[in-house]
């Protein structure tokens, strides 16, 4: 069969993906390289071998693999096998090349997810830093936190075990909670991931040796679209149906995880609280208490803040006092009337709320007044 042109390679791989089942071959760049790619992600790469008579194929697999000294050696089969009779050479190079990947490379690619599965499972140690570092977060009767790892499908053909953390209630896992578990886990120096409309938070030990490239995209583990996956933790953040777009998001994510880890801070902004409140660990206790009560806090993409209010702390002049404001858009932060006509109904559920705020913080060491824009909350210890 002639490999001199990519055409020929092309259609190869395409009659070859036909015999193994798998989901389509596409062209890999200009690099003359074409890949087979399984509806799971599993994918594998046809190169032609000079002088262009005989083809190489290569099981890829994720990046987590190197690091682990798992790999698949690659295979080489001709191009021109004798054909069976009434058989085009075509016909016959795709049969004989389906066979030799049957044979002495899917079993081989099997092993080495199998391998990588055992490599990259939550480790005890990780599990006991992350229920230590979730310690703080107190049970009580709307929830608790809950760790476990729950088995999860990946791209590229891998069904791993993730560690998961999560706030538990009657109603499932509280989204309201999540950012702050992930912040924890973060302060705990482990790598975390939040999926979009989630309540669960991936976890992970970050790699000893961080390539720049955390988060990728993947034909999607679930069906049709492409899978935001972070590398670090295996998780899907989540799922869009254009390549392109898909592609610009995780060059996005992946700048934005080299600014994080240049400024070294475990979160750079974080919901329902001021980017000058984030490192004081006293106005994030306020924000756990009122998110682990049930209320949302204000700043998550996923939710609709339309018809969800969400609270937000931020810093007052005076040393050791917040405001938490209540935003309901598109009146925000004021009270509904104060700046725009609002419906009775809205009003009485923004002074509920602050009420509402104001009673679940009200502690012995802390001052709680409730004013027109928000609740104000002053600690003792800064009191002169």
């Amino acid at each position: 069969m002639e490999l001199s042109a990519p055409a020929g390679l092309e259609s190869l791989a395409r009659a070859v993906a036909e015999q193994l089942g798998a989901d389509n071959a596409e062209k890999d760049g200009d690099l003359g390289r074409v890949r087979i790619v399984y509806a799971d992600g599993r994918t594998l790469e046809l190169v032609p071998n000079r002088p262009r008579t005989r083809i190489t194929v290569t099981a890829v697999l994720p990046e987590q693999a190197a690091a682990h000294g798992i790999e698949v050696k690659p295979i080489t089969v001709t191009a021109q096998p004798r054909p069976h009779a009434s058989e085009t050479q075509a016909r016959a190079a795709a049969r004989h090349t389906a066979d030799h990947i049957r044979r002495r490379l899917l079993p081989a690619h099997t092993d080495a997810l199998a391998q990588l599965r055992e490599h990259t499972a939550p480790q005890v140690a990780t599990l006991q830093r992350a229920d230590a570092a979730l310690a703080g977060f107190l049970d009580h009767p709307q929830g608790g936190v809950a760790i476990a790892d729950q088995t999860m499908r990946r791209p590229l053909g891998l069904t791993a075990r993730c560690a998961v953390a999560w706030w538990h209630t009657l109603d499932g896992p509280s989204r309201a909670v999540a950012p702050f578990l992930a912040d924890a886990l973060r302060r705990a120096q482990l790598a975390t991931t939040e999926p979009h409309g989630s309540g669960y938070v991936f976890f992970a030990e970050p790699p000893a040796e961080q390539s720049g490239t955390r988060f990728r995209i993947a034909p999607a583990a679930g069906g049709e679209g492409w899978d935001l996956v972070d590398e670090f933790t295996g998780a899907c953040v989540r799922t869009y149906d254009d390549q392109e777009w898909a592609q610009q998001i995780a060059d996005s994510a992946n700048g934005e995880e080299d600014t994080a880890r240049s400024v070294a801070v475990a979160s750079m902004d974080l919901a329902g609280m001021s980017a000058d409140l984030i490192e004081d660990e006293r106005f994030r206790a306020l924000a756990v208490e009122l998110a682990t009560a049930g209320h949302m806090p204000y700043g998550l993409d996923d939710v609709d803040y339309a018809q969800t209010a969400g609270f937000h702390i931020y810093p007052y002049p005076a040393p050791g006092t917040a405001k938490v404001a209540r935003l309901l858009e598109p009146w925000g932060a004021i009270r509904p009337g104060a700046r725009f006509e609002a419906p009775e109904r809205e009003v009485e559920r923004y002074d509920a709320d602050l009420e509402a705020y104001a009673q679940l913080l009200n502690r012995p060491n802390r001052r709680v007044t409730v004013t027109g824009d928000g609740v104000h909350v002053q600690l003792d210890d800064d009191q002169p």
